[in-house]
């Protein structure tokens, strides 16, 4: 079992609460998935019970974690470039307790993983030159060698391939471990998942709020919808009862002041300032009584985008048309994408989605008559030095229009002005979507648009991409996305690109 008694995790740049007073408890066998927005300090409790010191140069951490598992394996979110430099041999036996490493389970797993290490220890194959499904195995190979009751692990679904993707999915499901893991796809923690708890900043990012549900992530997502939905119903009737009340109020006030401004009758008036002294009385307790109101919930879910001003191509409307175009990486391409096309393109780690959509978009970029909008993989590719999301939406916009986007996208007075590179995975995506609704592009070339997104986040991003009037052009490994969004499905393999839907 472990256990967290009252732990508050705290920012020690600001002094921000990332997580305060948390108590949980992990059970053996429990399989609990933490969810949340970028920056809501979901790494930094995984930190905090692994090791504290890893906090120590930016947090502050108070509260008791008691661990009563035997021993813990833990999956980083990223490996050390000096791990990725290591064969995959060396990665595996490197720093070994030879003592208490069991290799009937290494080699074990390694079957049950489908790992040649033959083939890895013929070809000295780095980590780095591995696929990011191969990578994730590699490590956990060496993790469960060790035989830990506890799985602790980072985002292990980032940037996974499909088929990975079913593996992990099947991988904690089965297993008899209890597993602490950080995910935002929606189909991973809806298979897989037993219990949830979900990591926010309300309040303008000011106030913490940790949420514990013990079952699946659907029926979670399902009564959180409920709860906000009844909460904003009650808060609604209470302010509309409350709005009468003090319109009532406002008249007797008006009427007992009207009367005693006009009357010259001294036995009159000690009764009416009698009663205006009851009125003054009632005002008080009302203005009491609305401190006590429900309070109006947040949906901290809504994102305020719409594609509303966007002037559609015409469906039939030629943007893209190849021929056995012989791609760099060795596959033949033919495709044609016309104005309303939404497709999406898939394939295994390392096969050269990318590089295919880099492709694209230069060719795409060559025409004068599409507005193109591009959100790259890695944000940093499309930043200028010293950018601020005011400047990088200012930039196809006027400023005020674009300080009233980033307002009603949450971003505070302070986080308008910070540098890009400050901001977390999902304000950086949010920033790419608000500029290409304010720049009214019509053609949008989309590498993993939802990967940064929370899980109750996405389906509305979903949803603005469904509704969006243009064409886009996508990669991803978003189950969700692939089903509702895109309306034409490729695959890239070794050959070629292959439409499957």
């Amino acid at each position: 079992m472990l256990q967290l008694e009252k732990l508050t995790i705290t920012h020690q740049k600001d002094l921000q609460d990332l997580v305060r007073d948390l108590d949980l408890v992990l059970n053996p066998g429990e399989k609990l998935a933490i969810i949340g927005e970028e920056g809501t300090g979901k790494s930094s409790l995984i930190k905090a019970i692994v090791a504290p010191e890893m906090l120590s140069s930016y947090a502050q951490l108070s509260g008791n974690i008691t661990n009563h598992f035997h021993q813990f394996g833990y999956l980083p979110q990223a490996l050390e470039n000096e791990e990725l430099q290591l064969t995959v041999m060396d990665f595996l036996y490197r720093n070994l307790d030879y003592g208490l490493f069991d290799f009937n389970l290494f080699y074990k797993y390694a079957d049950q993983f489908g790992l040649d290490l033959d083939r890895f220890d013929a070809q000295n194959q780095t980590l780095v030159s591995l696929s990011g499904g191969e990578r994730l195995k590699v490590q956990l190979l060496k993790i469960l060698g060790n035989d830990p009751d506890l799985l602790i692990l980072d985002e292990p679904s980032s940037d996974l391939d499909l088929e990975t993707l079913q593996w992990l999915e099947n991988f904690i499901r089965q297993s008899d471990k209890a597993i602490l893991f950080i995910s935002h796809d929606e189909s991973l923690l809806a298979r897989a998942a037993t219990a949830i708890l979900h990591l926010e900043l309300l309040k303008k990012r000011t106030e913490p709020r940790a949420t514990f549900y013990r079952g699946n992530y659907d029926h979670y997502r399902q009564e959180r919808r409920e709860k906000f939905e009844h909460q904003l119903q009650v808060a609604k009737k209470e302010r509309e009862e409350y709005a009468k009340k003090m319109e009532r109020h406002h008249r007797i006030h008006q009427s007992v002041e009207h009367v005693l401004r006009h009357t010259h009758d001294s036995t009159a008036g000690r009764l009416l300032a009698k009663k205006m002294k009851n009125v003054l009385s009632q005002e008080k307790r009302l203005k009491k009584e609305a401190e006590n109101l429900t309070e109006m919930p947040q949906d901290m879910d809504a994102i305020q985008l719409f594609f509303s001003e966007i002037k559609p191509l015409p469906a039939s409307k030629t943007i893209l048309s190849w021929e056995k175009m012989l791609l760099p990486t060795g596959q033949t391409v033919n495709l044609q994408i016309r104005g309303q096309n939404k497709l999406v393109i898939t394939g295994k780690n390392g096969i050269g989605k990318t590089r295919l959509l880099k492709l694209l978009l230069q060719d795409l970029r060559a025409r004068t008559d599409l507005s193109l909008g591009y959100m790259p993989q890695h944000y940093e590719e499309e930043f200028e030095a010293q950018s601020t999301p005011l400047s990088f939406l200012a930039s196809v916009a006027d400023e005020e229009k674009a300080r009233t986007l980033l307002a009603s996208l949450k971003f505070t007075r302070q986080e308008v002005i910070h540098s890009l590179h400050d901001l977390s995975g999902g304000q950086k995506a949010k920033l790419f979507l608000a500029r290409m609704v304010l720049a009214g592009n019509n053609v949008l070339v989309l590498d993993e648009p939802t990967r940064h997104f929370s899980p109750t986040s996405q389906p509305l991003i979903r949803q603005l991409l469904m509704d969006y009037p243009g064409a886009i052009i996508s990669v991803s490994h978003d189950r969700h996305f692939i089903e509702e969004v895109a309306s034409l499905h490729y695959q890239l393999n070794e050959e070629s690109l292959l439409r499957t839907r």
